[in-house]
């Protein structure tokens, strides 16, 4: 345990966790923040994109094709009201990162300090952006925020990956206390349990027993890097496949058994198959309504429906 500027304790726990980049903006609400980043620029990169809510979509982006969450920086007010556009885009498609945004000093809460959102509650620009997140913390101490990191960082991977939102108040930035650093974590793409064998044997023998078998994949795929396992069951069971949009490219698009993606604008094979297979296997999507409800629901807008 030692004496560390709250900057250093986020800091120290992204580069303990191996996150590579910080993207964002600076501004007067997280320069104790970029100060701690340059002190560590050997191990540690902050890139500035020059608009925070491009910021968001390069976070988004990195942990689309690298599977590994980064963080964003931006300062209190405007700045961080461009943030809410590209972690919704992240929520949606269960892309992991941080959000880190500055507030006002913890003394000019509710106070009308330059940059405050506090109509409501002080302080609170945490309730603009809880609808794009999994989880926003408000650290109002140096001796909050190891807590608040670990939590974070483990959320974001944590069952159905998603942005995380971190609002530190300027003065935590800057103040000092004795605080120890979380546990070192091994962030991995997806991090949940498996199926039951039990459970799994019970649906290999359905998929088995089933007529006009079905499996439907998602982003989860995707994101999970499964393509190797999809395809080698694919071909093992002999079973078609529908995608979501999210999800195309995981099994080759034009192996004999793709019928392109489902939904309101999918293709005629996927819609027909999702309608009228008797046994669905879905991996790694969440039934929804761009993608399964027109089918779930017996219509499309491909294919008028059954009479």
């Amino acid at each position: 345990m030692k004496r560390r500027k709250g900057a250093d304790v986020i800091a120290d726990v992204l580069i303990q966790e191996e996150v590579p980049y910080v993207f964002g903006i600076c501004g007067h609400g997280n320069v104790g923040m970029i100060d701690a980043l340059h002190e560590r620029q050997d191990k540690i990169k902050f890139i500035s994109p020059r608009h925070e809510q491009t910021a968001g979509h390069m976070a988004d982006a990195y942990y689309r094709v690298a599977h590994k969450p980064v963080a964003t920086l931006t300062s209190c007010g405007p700045g961080s009201a461009n943030m809410p556009m590209s972690l919704a885009c992240a929520q949606a498609d269960s892309s992991a990162f941080l959000a880190i945004t500055a507030n006002v000093p913890t003394s000019q809460f509710n106070r009308a300090p330059f940059q405050e959102s506090y109509q409501h509650f002080q302080a609170d620009f945490p309730s603009v952006v809880r609808p794009y997140v999994k989880r926003s913390f408000q650290p109002s101490r140096v001796d909050m925020l190891p807590t608040a990191m670990r939590q974070a960082m483990h959320m974001m991977t944590s069952g159905r990956p998603g942005p995380v939102h971190l609002d530190v108040p300027y003065n935590v930035f800057q103040e000092q206390d004795m605080v120890e650093l979380p546990a070192p974590r091994s962030l991995s793409p997806i991090n949940r349990t498996g199926g039951s064998p039990e459970d799994i044997a019970r649906a290999a023998d359905m998929l088995l027993g089933a007529e006009r078998p079905l499996i439907f994949i998602g982003h989860g795929v995707t994101i999970s890097e499964a393509s190797v396992e999809l395809t080698e069951l694919v071909n093992r069971l002999g079973i078609a496949v529908a995608m979501s949009p999210n999800g195309m490219g995981t099994l080759d698009m034009q192996h004999p058994l793709s019928l392109g993606f489902i939904g309101r604008n999918g293709t005629h094979a996927a819609n027909e198959a999702g309608r009228r297979c008797d046994v669905l296997l879905t991996l790694g999507a969440r039934f929804d309504d761009r993608s399964s409800s027109s089918w779930k629901q017996g219509y499309s807008w491909n294919i008028p429906p059954p009479v």
